[in-house]
């Protein structure tokens, strides 16, 4: 009985033919090595497991064929046989990784300089060439641009941006797609027709979007999954990863639009409990939450979802519960959860508390949405009156917006600190700069309205005062970035305080041009931005 053999390795494509997913490339290729116009120097770029360094391979076989068949290598003459073996001296493969000096580079160009033993070519490959070093890329560039017409090159990178315009200049360029999921669960399905294993449409589906448009990636997934059974199944595949599955995922999309963080922070502790991935979970939430994204931005077009077809219409029940705005804030901060938890000690925290804010800013939201439609019909009421009678009609104020269980530390009206024994309380923040840095990282759209402005605790009351010199803030600053604002100083400052506002006064001639037009606009009856009574 033989060695194993990995099945990315056996199933590696032999012809351009195989090569999946890219035939803007293979086509012009195969042209190219039939009408005898290859060129001396090739760069193949894109994400791994793509096919990058396979296509360098059968170019290599391809030009030196014997009786190479529509550009394709024949596979059966000596020159293909001991290049699939790696027994062909003219084919020479360099790792660019630890091969990156110019020593290398120098031992290389010696090596060009003798003809081919066997072969029409001498082609280098030289995989991950980013890695090299610029001295190495200097001593290349000569060769590269005046070779030995019996000399071709053939670069594969992963990192465009790191090769030397000068090397590119130099090549022809080639960039490898990712492959589409349907396309990977097709050659899936197409290989375990051909072993000794079955894997069922759903496992196939779940193991290509798991591999994030990397064919090798998809196929050593199933190469593990297929050592756990020979019927490869989705919960197979979860098993194997140690994913959640889309249950889970829906169950917490559903659990926050509803404002129930008990159910969503339940199943997370089941997950953890299961010793499942949570950095792997919040991926998968977000996956999901671009699904629902593109499900209201085009909810005609199911194409673009990454979802199997039974799965749909759970996605759109959910996605019924959702506003589009509420959506992509949801997306960004699950998103940022992601980032934050390659660097946390505790990931499993610091997703329980993006889902606690998911929760909170679904509850905010419901409120904005309503305070904001009220504003939109009492201003359509008003540019009818204007149109109708040139005369423009007082509407009374929207009904104060109620606070939510979640932020209702955070109060609605500022606090006149008129008496001196009320002022002799309050200490200056000596770090405040600090805690406007970190509140620009968690709201850098609203953070500009706190420029020079000033804070101040009184620890009896647990309050946290805040001097503010923009007169716009009174009508821009909303009660969701004022729980921001208290987050971002409970981190730095370590205590959690409520929240009061002083907006300090300004001369006359100092008052920005955008408050007297609104001013403006107000003395004629028409009501604009935030109103004050709507709370901080």
């Amino acid at each position: 009985m033989g060695a194993y053999e990995a099945l990315y390795r056996k199933w590696r494509p032999q012809s351009f033919e195989d090569i999946v997913a890219q035939p803007h490339i293979t086509k012009t290729v195969r042209n190219q090595i039939m009408r005898g116009k290859t060129a001396h120097a090739y760069l193949f770029t894109g994400s791994r497991g793509t096919g990058k360094t396979t296509c360098a391979r059968i170019f290599a076989k391809a030009v030196n064929c014997l009786n190479p068949k529509n550009g394709d290598p024949c596979l059966e003459c000596e020159i293909c046989r001991d290049a699939e073996a790696g027994t062909l001296t003219d084919i020479i493969e360099i790792d660019g990784a630890s091969n990156n000096g110019v020593d290398e580079v120098r031992n290389l160009r010696e090596n060009a300089s003798f003809l081919p033993v066997r072969c029409k070519y001498k082609v280098f490959i030289i995989d991950e060439v980013h890695m090299m070093s610029a001295g190495a890329f200097n001593a290349l560039l000569k060769m590269i641009e005046e070779p030995p017409e019996y000399v071709k090159f053939v670069f594969a990178t992963t990192e465009i941006h790191k090769v030397p315009a000068t090397i590119l200049s130099r090549c022809q360029r080639f960039d490898f797609r990712r492959i589409l999921p349907a396309d990977i669960a097709g050659r899936i399905r197409y290989i375990a027709d051909n072993e000794q294993f079955t894997v069922s449409e759903a496992a196939a589906h779940r193991i290509a979007v798991l591999s994030d448009g990397g064919m090798r990636d998809a196929l050593s997934l199933l190469d593990q999954c297929a050592a756990i059974s020979d019927a490869v199944e989705l919960a197979t595949v979860e098993e194997a990863v140690g994913v959640a599955g889309t249950e889970s995922v829906f169950l917490v999309l559903r659990a926050a639009a509803e404002k129930n963080a008990s159910a969503a922070l339940e199943r997370i502790d089941l997950l953890y409990q299961q010793s499942k991935d949570m950095t792997r979970f919040a991926d998968e939430i977000s996956q999901q939450l671009r699904n629902l994204m593109l499900l209201k931005t085009a909810p005609d077009d199911a194409s673009l979802l990454d979802i199997m077809p039974e799965e749909l219409e759970q996605l759109k029940a959910i996605a019924s519960l959702y506003s589009l705005p509420g959506i992509i804030n949801a997306l960004s901060a699950v998103r940022q959860c992601c980032d934050r938890m390659t660097r946390a000690g505790n990931r499993r925290m610091e997703l329980e508390m993006t889902i606690i804010r998911l929760c909170a800013d679904q509850q905010q939201q419901s409120g904005d949405i309503k305070a904001m439609t009220n504003r939109i019909a009492a201003l359509e009421q008003q540019l009818a009156a204007i149109q109708a009678n040139g005369v423009p009609v007082q509407q009374a104020p929207p009904p104060r917006r109620q606070q939510s269980a979640v932020t209702k530390n955070v109060p609605t009206q500022n606090l006149q600190v008129d008496a001196k024994t009320d002022e002799k309380q309050f200490v200056a923040v000596k770090n405040w700069a600090a805690v406007l840095e970190r509140f620009f990282d968690i709201n850098p759209a609203v953070a500009g309205l706190l420029n020079n402005s000033t804070a101040y605790i009184y620890a009896e009351k647990n309050i946290l005062l805040v001097c503010v010199r923009n007169m716009l803030f009174r009508r821009l600053f909303k009660q969701s970035d004022a729980v921001m604002l208290l987050d971002a100083a409970e981190q730095i400052l370590g205590t959690r305080y409520q929240l009061r506002y002083k907006v300090l006064e300004q001369e006359a001639d100092q008052t920005p041009p955008a408050e007297i037009l609104m001013q403006r606009a107000q003395s004629d009856g028409i009501r604009t931005g935030i109103q004050e009574d709507a709370g901080v």
